[in-house]
């Protein structure tokens, strides 16, 4: 969608977008009216003890770290030497020779390299050394990081009986920095960080975190059974015998729109299977909520959603943005969840035994197992939603989408208001300050976000304007107005899932032509828009009534829906709250109904099938459709424009039965399957007001889409 040198502009300033903007005074002494202090509820700012203190007693000190009672002390050498020798990765040694008739002493150098490029080096020295630069770049970046002292209690006593897994959220590139700065400030045993590729060929920085405990893998590993088995048991025997902590995102990679991402299930998968498989009694699972003010990456998130490739990470470029320190960057709430028991989560649904007559090392995982894997992925992420801490600005952000010309203060303060009490009576947690009135508090995060929005001399909050150079064509310039756009989607994400649920009951309401909707029908509704929009939102697998039910009562007793004799009184039930919310889902509806369209306009082949494309192709084609819409003032969502919703539609669609794939030479190709999907898309018009779409043929390396005369 973007042009060369739109490309190469964006690319080489994002790392220097918000320099020049001056930090907040108060970083040095903070302003008691408008900054929570160092306790706060049932959270701890860890940075408090650190400003007061030097950080070079910090990390000298001697600390008492907590041990899990079976663990039997290993080097990284001794770990490493453990997986050449297991019977698992023999046993797939031995299968590669047969498969490629390669020798023994070739295979076996091949497992060396893969296990020389995977473990990690963790060494204390190393570790004390980093913590000196990174607890200095926190309290630059950071106002203060709040932790929940009592959650590291119960890690710091569980893990003396248990192996730990340690499964924190993932929103940005800090998360694991900020892990490790936790359980260093507390005295736990630093854990070791499945970490992507891309940090490896840092130079010097791969290095580093190598030996502060990150181990490398692939993305993906495909068919490489060699692969897989070494993966698999260097996880696995560090779980055994509790070495470190194992850290892992079961979210699988940052999110680039700040809601959770559905789980992933390959790591998870290889972490739990010495329980199914009876190596050891439990495994503790640590979810961990992290939730900031403000994403570092915020900039970077919204180009790349826009289609912009995502930066190299370097050396280089991580000096370069050393300018974020200037920066303010508010304040991270991190939350230490109920440690969850995998033998309390799968007792009485699934029978271990059954691998008693097969090598553990060879047997897979049952059905039951796998289903189980995926409910247990599942409540990770809920729990992690659970324990979200929502900042004023999330709320400011949803209130902005929705008024998207700009609004007055006076009125924001009354919407937000609002907002809150919405969100507060549905279990939300808001950090808003007990000690200073609504506006002053919305207009210091208007501050902190001031390279979003404006206050106008006329007191009225809008979107940043956008400076357009002259030599900007127009479709960049609609990608450069929607980046802005969807900075502000990334925050007012972070509240979508408080509302999720009752907001798909709000949207069937508000839709329904008729004066009374019966609560079967509303159930079959609400059902239909759980399975379409599983890839944007997290559903635990099975409770799709149990949900239905629970949002239904909370918006009978909060938001003035009304059930008669089994039916909803419609118009009585149509309400601010029930408009609002389904406002706050339309563009996720929109989008999906558009991709449903661009593939209804996919031209057919030889064979009258229409011609199977790669998805990213397709993605690419269906947003091409939404920037036409957008620009001839059809639709008004800057939203849909993004490239991970329209990927989440096309995958929701396959599941749904309206896609179909298919490979070719491994790489694979997706079409429609015309019934079902001019089924769902009549379906999807139902719940919002569609524009009326003439055909339409799109190329997308000409970056055109084509409008027929006919309508």
């Amino acid at each position: 969608m973007f042009t060369p040198y739109i490309c190469d502009q964006i690319i080489t300033s994002l790392n220097d977008t918000m320099a020049g903007q001056s930090r907040n005074s108060w970083i040095k002494k903070d302003d008691p009216k408008l900054v929570s202090a160092k306790h706060k509820d049932m959270f701890t700012d860890s940075l408090e003890m650190r400003r007061q203190t030097s950080d070079i007693k910090f990390v000298v000190r001697s600390r008492d770290t907590p041990q899990f009672k079976l663990n039997k002390p290993r080097t990284h050498e001794e770990i490493r030497e453990h997986v050449l020798q297991s019977d698992r990765v023999k046993y797939a040694i031995d299968q590669v020779c047969q498969e490629t008739q390669l020798p023994l002493s070739e295979v076996t150098d091949q497992a060396k390299a893969v296990l020389e490029e995977m473990a990690h080096t963790l060494r204390m020295g190393a570790i004390r050394g980093f913590a000196f630069f990174l607890v200095k770049a926190l309290k630059e970046l950071f106002r203060r990081i709040y932790v929940n002292e009592e959650g590291i209690q119960r890690v710091r006593s569980v893990m003396k009986e248990y192996p730990i897994l340690l499964m924190p959220n993932h929103r940005s590139y800090l998360d694991f920095l900020l892990m490790s700065y936790v359980f260093y400030s507390y005295d736990l045993p630093l854990p070791v960080i499945a970490s992507a590729m891309d940090f490896m060929g840092m130079k010097f920085v791969g290095l580093l975190l190598r030996n502060s405990g990150a181990f490398y893998i692939r993305r993906s590993f495909g068919d490489d059974q060699l692969y897989w088995a070494i993966f698999t048991e260097y996880v696995q025997t560090q779980i055994c015998n509790g070495d470190h902590p194992i850290e892992f995102y079961v979210e699988g990679t940052r999110s680039r729109t700040s809601k959770s991402y559905p789980p992933k299930f390959g790591m998870l998968s290889a972490a739990l299977e010495p329980y199914f498989k009876s190596h050891i009694p439990d495994i503790m699972v640590i979810p961990v909520s992290v939730s900031y003010d403000r994403i570092l990456e915020e900039s970077l998130y919204a180009y790349e959603l826009l289609g912009v490739p995502k930066p190299k990470e370097s050396t280089s470029g991580l000096l370069k943005a050393r300018s974020v320190l200037n920066e303010d960057f508010g304040n991270v709430h991190i939350f230490f969840g109920e440690p969850v028991s995998i033998r309390k989560f799968a007792d009485g649904k699934i029978d271990r035994s059954s691998h008693n007559l097969a090598p553990r090392y060879i047997a897979s995982l049952t059905t039951e197992e796998q289903r189980l894997l995926q409910r247990f992925g599942h409540s990770i992420v809920l729990r992690h939603q659970k324990h979200m801490v929502i900042s004023p600005w999330s709320l400011i952000s949803a209130v902005l989408m929705q008024s998207p010309s700009g609004v007055s203060v006076r009125q924001l303060v009354r919407e937000v208001e609002w907002l809150k009490r919405q969100a507060s009576n549905l279990g939300a947690y808001i950090d808003w300050p007990s000690n200073e009135n609504a506006e002053n508090i919305i207009r210091a995060n208007i501050v902190l976000h001031k390279n979003i929005v404006c206050v106008t001399s006329e007191d009225v909050v809008e979107l940043m304007a956008v400076t357009i150079p002259p030599t900007v064509r127009r479709q960049d310039e609609l990608m450069m107005t929607a980046a802005q756009h969807l900075m502000l989607s990334l925050y007012r994400n972070q509240l979508m899932h408080v509302f999720v649920r009752v907001a798909l009951i709000a949207v069937c309401i508000n839709s329904c032509e008729e004066p009374t909707l019966s609560v079967e029908t509303m159930f079959e509704r609400y059902s239909f828009l759980e399975r379409l929009l599983s890839k944007d939102f997290i559903f635990l697998p099975g409770e799709t009534k149990q949900d239905f039910e629970h949002a239904l009562a909370a918006l009978i007793h909060t938001s003035g829906v009304i059930v008669e004799d089994g039916d909803i009184q419609v118009k009585q039930s149509t309400n601010k709250s029930t408009t609002f919310y389904s406002q706050m889902f339309e563009p996720f509806i929109l989008g999906y109904w558009i991709m449903c369209r661009y593939l209804l306009s996919m031209t057919p082949g030889v064979n009258g099938k229409p011609l199977a494309r790669p998805p990213k192709v397709m993605t690419r084609e269906a947003q091409l459709l939404s920037a036409r819409l957008l620009r001839d003032g059809t639709i008004k969502h800057h939203e849909i424009l993004s490239l991970d919703m329209m990927t989440n539609a096309l995958h929701s669609l396959y599941i749904m039965g309206a896609v179909r794939r298919e490979k070719r030479d491994g790489v694979t190709y997706s079409f429609p399957n015309m019934a079902p999907l001019s089924k769902i898309t009549d379906e999807i018009a139902k719940f919002v007001d569609v524009p009326p779409l003439p055909s339409v043929s799109i190329n997308v390396d000409a970056k055109t889409v084509t409008v027929n005369a006919k309508l």
